[in-house]
């Protein structure tokens, strides 16, 4: 039984472990692909590059101090040597540390997959530094009859990216039958791992070589494919590279529009995640697409912006194909010492790494511009040279072209053997090229696929805006729940606000009245006197027998009798009269009125033969019956004769309620107490304590009391 469960948790561990395991690899080279920059900069950090060991042991003891399992270890090492011979990762001396850690990798393989990752890793090496396209070739095959046999993921994956190097490597040679094979088991690998980007990466591949070919029909279908599966990734290399490839299909259509549409937007991507060599590419499709239509200003400043982009980063051949490519624009302008300058440039860099593929083509160019200038010797050179090469490889159209200007130049010199040689091979050439036979539905193919792949652009286009449909009805709900709730927010704000307002004006009024009768107070007083048009006469009158008229009457008939006495005040005297409390009054008048004056006319208005009382309320006829004196503190204003010394109201108040406690002292009705100061009395005489200060200013002669009784009798307060 023991047995058993061991055997099920083993069979589990199999299916779990391993795809899981799996998963990782294929989403790390989604990452290889994607951001290599930020995986070599994880993976340097953790290791700590370069290490120093010469053996498996020694390699181990390094593992060890360095946390890692040293199977996981060197796995990170595979993927950081393939990382500086990726053209994206930025880094100096790649090529030199690449060759280091293929070195010490190689002692410590041991199994068929390392021992296969070695050979791709020298295969890239020589094609990256040497152009040794062959030897890499065969290094590459090589490393596939290792693993050709193994059937599991790691294989499998390893697999998938020899044959891409190789499809590419043999597409760059002219081998297109080998190449088309490779891409096809690249293609196969991709649809064997269900991985949505490797199948984008292998159709969009072998979308290329259909292009390459001029297979459009079948270009088409590939790319269409690779652009529907990448614009459901979220992953932003393989969406620029398939709007890129989308871009080249527009070209070769001839839909300039669309095409420069698609390969601008690349380009501002590429540059965004700062793939320069593949902004170069997008800058050549551009400068191309202008070619094409005869705009050969605009192609050289985009072949150019390429060449700064090829330059900046060292890529030698690609510089090389930029000179070739401004060379023929310069031809297309008659402008041959450019043209001639451009294609020398790209001649010497093609002779100094032997590519000889795209030298025969230069050397084409070459005797083009020399034919139409008349040099017939230097056609002659630069047609042999490349007679010699398409020979060799075997290029009929190269081969075609280079008998063309030869048999021509010769011609024209008046070497006529010679032409006539040149002549025979052409028309040797052109008997033995049987006539492949016209396929009737191509064109309709081609118009299929085309539309085809126009639907499938439109359907995307439409899902797209389907989804930005979606989300800007999305956006105004949230936008209409928004305005509502700010406007709700806003009317109750208005509603709070005006409430506010109302309960400001209630209490800016309140403040002015007296606490208790809510009539006219003290801080009514002082509003007044703050008016532009201040009042020129102050005056504080105590009325004896109105002092406990609250408590005799109560709080309501007080206040009806009090506002009823005011009420007459102000009609009687055209003054404006405030309640301090209880029996005392503030008059302001806005005339400068004499004490006596001002004593005589409030006395007479307090006569009740002139004041209105209610005689049908109890002890209303007591009062009626009395007469009511008063006494009164007075000042004129201003106060002070210099115009720039101002006091505060609350000073002034406080001196007329100090010439009123004088008046009070002496216990006699119907008395006044003025205070005035002389001209040369200063503001400091009002500071606090007041009383005190006032008191020793009439004792020193710097104000003046005035009154109708005599000042010897008066008590002057002193605080």
């Amino acid at each position: 039984m023991q047995k058993f469960i061991l055997f099920c948790y083993a069979l589990l561990l199999s299916f779990v472990v391993f795809p899981v395991n799996a998963e990782i690899n294929e989403q790390r080279e989604i990452e290889f692909i994607e951001t290599p920059n930020q995986l070599f900069k994880r993976i340097s950090a953790r290791i700590q590059f370069p290490l120093s060991f010469n053996n498996r042991t020694e390699f181990e003891a390094v593992a060890e101090s360095l946390k890692y399992r040293p199977d996981e270890l060197q796995a990170d090492l595979e993927i950081l040597a393939r990382l500086f011979l990726e053209t994206a990762l930025k880094a100096d001396d790649k090529i030199n540390k690449a060759r280091l850690l293929t070195q010490q990798l190689e002692s410590l393989a041991e199994t068929p997959m390392q021992e296969a990752i070695i050979l791709l890793l020298e295969g890239r090496i020589r094609a990256l530094e040497d152009q040794q396209y062959k030897q890499s070739i065969i290094l590459f095959k090589e490393a596939l009859n290792k693993i050709n046999n193994l059937k599991d993921n790691q294989s499998l994956n390893l697999q998938f990216i020899l044959h891409q190097n190789l499809s590419s490597l043999h597409t760059l040679v002219k081998q297109d039958t080998q190449a088309l094979y490779h891409y096809k088991r690249y293609r196969e690998i991709a649809y064997r791992l269900r991985n949505d980007y490797f199948i984008a990466l292998s159709e969009t591949a072998i979308g290329i070589y259909y292009t390459r070919r001029n297979q459009l029909a079948k270009a088409l279908q590939h790319h269409s494919e690779a652009y529907r599966i990448s614009n459901r990734l979220n992953y932003p290399v393989i969406q620029a590279q398939t709007q890129f490839q989308l871009s080249r299909a527009y070209r070769d259509l001839g839909q300039w529009d669309e095409a420069l549409k698609n390969a601008n937007e690349a380009a501002i991507s590429y540059q965004k995640l700062g793939r320069d060599a593949s902004q170069s590419k997008a800058m050549t499709v551009i400068a191309m697409i202008y070619a094409n239509q005869e705009q050969w200003n605009k192609a050289i400043d985009y072949y150019l912006n390429a060449q700064q982009l090829d330059e900046k980063n060292n890529r030698i051949i690609s510089q090389g194909l930029n000179f070739h490519n401004i060379g023929e624009a310069y031809l297309h302008l008659n402008n041959y010492p450019s043209a001639m300058s451009y294609l020398q440039m790209a001649n010497d860099i093609f002779k100094e790494k032997g590519i000889e593929h795209y030298l025969v083509y230069n050397e084409l160019l070459f005797a083009q511009a020399m034919s139409e200038q008349s040099l017939w010797k230097e056609t002659i050179t630069h047609g042999i040279a490349a007679l010699t090469i398409a020979d060799s490889k075997q290029l009929a159209d190269a081969q075609k072209e280079a008998l063309e200007y030869l048999a021509k130049a010769y011609r024209e010199e008046n070497n006529y053997p010679a032409a006539l040689e040149m002549m025979d091979r052409l028309v040797l050439m052109k008997q033995d090229t049987e006539e492949e036979p016209v396929e009737e539905t191509l064109t309709s193919n081609l118009t299929e696929e085309k539309l085809k792949f126009e639907i499938n652009i439109y359907q995307h286009k439409l899902s797209g805006y389907i989804e930005s449909s979606k989300d800007q009805q999305m956006a105004i709900i949230i936008l209409l729940a928004a305005i509502f709730i700010l406007s709700f927010a806003w009317l109750y704000s208005l509603k709070r606000l005006n409430s506010f307002k109302q309960q400001k004006a209630l209490l800016e009024k309140q403040v002015l009245q007296e606490p208790q009768t809510q009539l006219k107070g003290y801080h009514g007083l002082l509003k007044c006197m703050s008016d532009d048009n201040s009042p020129k006469t102050i005056a504080l009158v105590n009325v004896k027998l109105l002092a406990d008229l609250d408590l005799e009457f109560g709080l309501t008939e007080f206040k009806n009798i009090t506002e009823n006495l005011i009420n007459q005040f102000e009609a009687r005297l055209s003054c404006k009269v405030y309640l301090i409390k209880p029996g005392e009054f503030a008059f302001c008048f806005s005339d400068a009125l004499a004490p006596e004056q001002t004593l005589t006319q409030i006395s007479e208005a307090l006569s009740f033969q002139a004041l209105t009382i209610n005689t049908n309320v109890p002890n209303y006829s007591e009062l009626n019956k009395q007469k009511l004196e008063c006494v009164l503190g007075h000042i004129n204003l201003p106060l002070l004769a210099n115009p720039d010394l101002r006091l505060t109201n609350e000073l002034l108040f406080e001196t007329v309620q100090y010439a009123l406690a004088a008046a009070k002292s002496i216990n006699v009705d119907h008395t006044y107490v003025s205070i005035r100061t002389l001209n040369f009395a200063p503001a400091a005489i009002f500071y606090k304590p007041l009383y005190l200060n006032l008191t020793h200013a009439l004792q020193r002669g710097i104000i003046r009391a005035e009154s109708n009784r005599s000042i010897s009798e008066f008590k002057w307060p002193k605080n």
